[in-house]
């Protein structure tokens, strides 16, 4: 069977490179990607070649961000389209970055297109029974057009190892770009209750992003020193620090996105064996168990989370646990082997049979 691959992100972030290999070992595969910076300069260069590479395929495969490309895709075919839809740019654009509002005419057009990018698929994949609720709730989509496959990682760059500690005190680890989903400030407000309460506990936030800023201003303004601010680095860098540190940080915001998304930095954390603290929400309670192979906070308090931190320094026999629960969790069931499997039997194996 001949399929074509596309996507309007960039073709080696983790997620398009594991749909890419899969294909390429179940498929005749072909690909119309580009590397261009920006998706302004991405989307242009692939619709001007997409229609002519379409021509002799069996089905097609939208990667992320495929919002712009599945809808024009299904004006030159019948034939499957497999949607990797990933996380809503409607949410994403109106609820959680608040760049412009759900009534305005980009929010409108946002909501129509999304919509369309949806109905357009034959096969919609997402990770979490979460967030099929929301989009076939908020689209009317038919749920039997979506598949779960949880969240796959560069393997080849995150893994467990032996390394030797960052820091000798007890170390927090935040990893991302702090978007407002991650609820940064949270966890500088509780670093300085930390702080004034004498504890030996270092936090560590690594990346940049919008709300870096009001971070560093807030631990300025605390007159911090439990916290260390490193930039973005790559993810082979990476690997040393959430191998070395005791346990990594989630989310602490709430709202639908909040609700229904496991982060990768969850996987990556699950992926090393080590304790992941993140809000307790209706994706992560699916998916994870508090205390086995996860630690969860019941609210975005600041004073809660630095309980929790507190209680977790003073335990290092349940933090040991829940990093060996965390790792068996992710052979069993987040792996990118598992995550083939799945696909395989939900989406390969139907494609064959026509």
């Amino acid at each position: 069977m001949k399929l074509l691959f596309t996507c309007s992100d960039k073709p080696t972030i983790s997620r398009n490179r594991f749909h890419r290999d899969t294909l390429k070992e179940n498929f005749e595969y072909s690909e119309v990607i580009s590397e261009k910076s920006g998706y302004l300069k991405r989307i242009p260069s692939i619709l001007a070649r997409l229609p002519f590479k379409m021509v002799g395929k069996d089905a097609y495969f939208v990667g992320y961000m495929g919002h712009f490309l599945t809808p024009i895709m299904r004006l030159f075919t019948k034939k499957p389209i497999i949607y990797d839809f990933y996380l809503s740019l409607y949410d994403v654009m109106c609820n959680d970055r608040k760049l412009y509002s759900p009534n305005s005419l980009p929010g409108k057009f946002t909501y129509w297109l999304e919509k369309k990018s949806l109905k357009c698929a034959d096969y919609i994949i997402v990770d979490t029974n979460k967030l099929i609720d929301t989009l076939s709730n908020e689209y009317n989509i038919d749920k039997s057009k979506f598949v779960k496959v949880h969240l796959t990682i560069n393997e080849d760059t995150i893994y467990p190892e032996e390394v030797e500690r960052y820091k000798k005190s007890f170390t927090v680890l935040y990893v991302g770009s702090y978007i407002p989903l991650h609820g940064t400030p949270v966890i500088i407000k509780a670093a300085k209750i930390v702080q004034d309460m004498g504890e030996n506990i270092e936090f560590l936030m690594i990346g940049q992003g919008p709300d870096l800023k009001e971070c560093q201003d807030l631990a300025k303004k605390y007159n911090l020193k439990n916290i260390e601010f490193k930039g973005f680095m790559p993810l082979a860098k990476l690997n040393y620090y959430y191998n070395a540190c005791d346990i990594n940080l989630g989310l602490f915001n709430t709202g639908e996105r909040a609700n229904a998304v496991v982060l990768n930095k969850t996987n990556d954390s699950f992926r090393v064996g080590k304790p992941h603290l993140t809000l307790k929400t209706d994706a992560m309670s699916e998916a994870f168990e508090d205390n086995r192979d996860i630690f969860f906070v019941e609210d975005i308090k600041p004073e809660t989370l630095a309980k929790r931190v507190i209680e977790l320094k003073n335990n290092p026999e349940l933090v040991k646990k829940v990093g060996e629960g965390a790792l068996k969790s992710y052979e069993e069931k987040l792996s990118n082997k598992k995550a083939k499997e799945i696909m395989q039997e939900a989406i390969f194996k139907r494609l064959d049979n026509g």
